[in-house]
């Protein structure tokens, strides 16, 4: 009966620290913010705080192919607010958020707001359903393919949809993880320089 004992809270014991020890890179993700930016952000409420991560550091540069075969580079949209979204065709969540970034895209263009979408090709079901997708949804803004998987591990993409606030100057200034609707968008375009 000890010896039982004892193996359980052996078991318990190892099990915690592999617990914690599964956490802490996610955990150290969040300690890349300078120290600058975390007093930012504390004392900027959010109301959506736990969808998002107020970061402000240089977006890094990539050179990718549109859905239409033409090159892009991030740093071509310097000057203009960038929503740089990473998705998949078969993510319901992306789904979801599609008509919202469209109907943004449609009413923000002119405006120096522009929507990058990034999709994960290496992990979706090829160019022609991406193509299909596209076409299903109307959708007018940049559709670029990360064949490769470059793009998405550079940004440390884990979750579906996710993204990256792009200020004018080229910085990173939000994180949004998981889908988002027009009034949230609406509200990154304001508060975003």
């Amino acid at each position: 009966m000890v010896k039982n004992m004892i193996s359980i809270i052996i078991i318990i014991g190892l099990i915690m620290i592999v617990a914690i020890n599964v956490k802490k890179p996610i955990d150290e993700k969040e300690t890349m913010k300078t120290e600058e930016t975390a007093q930012t952000e504390t004392s900027a409420p959010h109301a959506t705080e736990d969808k998002q991560n107020q970061v402000e550091y240089r977006a890094p540069d990539f050179e990718l192919q549109t859905l239409k075969g033409e090159t892009v580079h991030l740093s071509d949209y310097v000057g203009k607010k960038v929503f740089l979204n990473f998705w998949a065709t078969w993510c319901p969540p992306c789904q979801e958020e599609v008509p919202h970034m469209q109907k943004i895209y449609e009413e923000y263009q002119n405006q120096g707001v522009e929507i990058l979408a990034v999709n994960v090709t290496n992990k979706d079901k090829g160019k022609e359903v991406v193509a299909q997708f596209v076409k299903e949804h109307g959708l007018t803004f940049d559709i670029i393919l990360d064949e490769e998987g470059f793009v998405g591990s550079k940004y440390q993409v884990i979750t579906l949809p996710t993204t990256y606030i792009i200020d004018t100057k080229g910085n990173m200034v939000n994180i949004i993880e998981g889908p988002m609707n027009e009034a949230l968008m609406k509200e990154l375009i304001n508060t975003t320089k």
